[in-house]
């Protein structure tokens, strides 16, 4: 909590009141009930439009603290951060955005390059691999390169050329994955085919440069084409936490947080710091467009509206406790990835919703690991046609035998999904 909230927020209850405040109408200073958060989304969308990311940002943060449940504005938010190359912002955005719900491939492509941005390289490929059946291989294969995953990203791209997707974006993403990993003969081979032979060597010496490890930042703001600024986070005000779903505020209990909620908005400072100069291979100006130069292409910011939840579909579960298979779904480097894992698994097979999440720390040759189980099923058909459910929508699963509970010398831990 930022030395602004610790001064005016001495507990739990006044830092409920400052929040709801601020969503209640305090920052216009208008009665409550005339804000419209849907104008300051749109705003936010237009400014992206036209390449103005600091309008764009002041706009879509006016619009969370007007609806901080909202989702969609959170990425909304997280969009507008990432165009101004404000990547904790944005990662912080992104990842509240889909504590809410959303489940776009969009944003969870946009969570793993800021992630990436930021050296967080375990927490990407959680990301990356839990979407790996909605994101497009172009994109999914140079992430994971980026991230780390050189081997893993070349042979997602190799893959989709053979496949028939031989397209200039996948091979030039090819390209790129090879120069990373370090097979430069692939590499000048791959770019070659779109690319004029005098152009060649400039375009290895781009990505040789781009291909040390320290300069994550400038890897991804090259590819995005946005720039470097300085970035101390997004605004204390924002956070998800300051607005829990089941407290409402009262008209009296707005006044008397008025003068504390205008302190708070006081964070929301205008995003006026310079850009840092722009290092030679992330400068806009000098990088080819698409079709010329590997990239990832994030989707348009589709409208700010609501998330809508699917209805779970009741399943056939153990009954009376008798569980006797589970159904393992995945197993990610972070705590977190198997958190956003299992919310994206049960966002698609809505099914899944009434069975028991049991994650599960391991360590396999010296290497930790939180393996993502569902279970309490009630004998080996039911666990089998959930898991083929899973399949058919390009996931991966493995049916097993047993209740659920963690081995001896592994840890249980139960996610906040499954709390819920």
């Amino acid at each position: 909590m930022s030395r602004l909230f610790s001064a005016f927020v001495p507990n739990r209850t006044a830092r409920l009141i400052v929040s709801s405040a601020l969503a209640a109408g305090v920052l216009t200073g208008c009665a409550t009930g005339t804000i419209r958060p849907d104008k300051f989304a749109s705003s936010a969308e237009a400014a992206l439009a036209k390449g103005n990311p600091k309008v764009a940002v002041d706009s879509a943060e006016k619009a969370v603290l007007a609806d901080p449940r909202n989702p969609a504005y959170r990425v909304l938010l997280g969009s507008a951060y990432l165009k101004a190359g404000r990547f904790e912002s944005a990662r912080q955005a992104y990842d509240e955005a889909m504590e809410l719900g959303e489940d776009s491939s969009r944003t969870a492509l946009s969570l793993a390059l800021a992630d990436i941005a930021l050296g967080l390289y375990p927490q990407a490929v959680d990301t990356l691999n839990s979407y790996r059946d909605s994101l497009e291989p172009a994109d999914y294969g140079l992430a994971l390169a980026l991230a780390g995953q050189t081997g893993q990203g070349v042979a997602v791209l190799s893959d989709a050329i053979r496949g028939g997707e031989n397209t200039v974006k996948v091979r030039q993403n090819l390209a790129l994955a090879y120069a990373l990993a370090g097979q430069w003969r692939e590499a000048r081979a791959m770019a070659s085919q779109d690319l004029p032979a005098a152009e060649v060597g400039g375009r290895m010496e781009m990505w040789a440069m781009m291909g040390q490890r320290e300069l994550t930042r400038e890897r991804v703001a090259g590819l995005l084409s946005v720039p470097l600024r300085v970035d101390a986070g997004q605004p204390t005000a924002l956070a998800l936490a300051n607005f829990p779903a089941t407290e409402q505020l009262s008209a009296e209990a707005a006044k008397r947080a008025e003068p504390l909620a205008e302190a708070a908005v006081a964070e929301l400072a205008p995003l006026d710091q310079p850009a840092a100069p722009a290092p030679s291979v992330a400068d806009a100006s000098s990088l080819p467009r698409e079709g010329q130069l590997a990239m990832i292409d994030l989707p348009p910011s589709a409208p700010a509206r609501p998330v809508q939840v699917a209805k779970a579909v009741a399943p056939v579960a153990a009954v009376n406790g008798h569980s006797t298979h589970q159904v393992q779904l995945g197993a990610f480097a972070t705590a977190e990835g198997a958190r956003r894992a299992w919310r994206h698994f049960t966002a698609r097979n809505p099914a899944l919703a009434g069975y028991r999440n049991v994650t599960t720390r391991v360590t396999i040759n010296g290497r930790t690991l939180w393996r993502v189980r569902a279970a309490g099923f009630a004998g080996l058909a039911s666990a089998s046609s959930l898991c083929g459910s899973v399949k058919a929508r390009g996931g991966d699963c493995l049916v097993l035998r047993g209740t659920g509970g963690a081995l001896p010398g592994q840890r249980a831990v139960e996610t906040r999904m499954a709390k819920r």
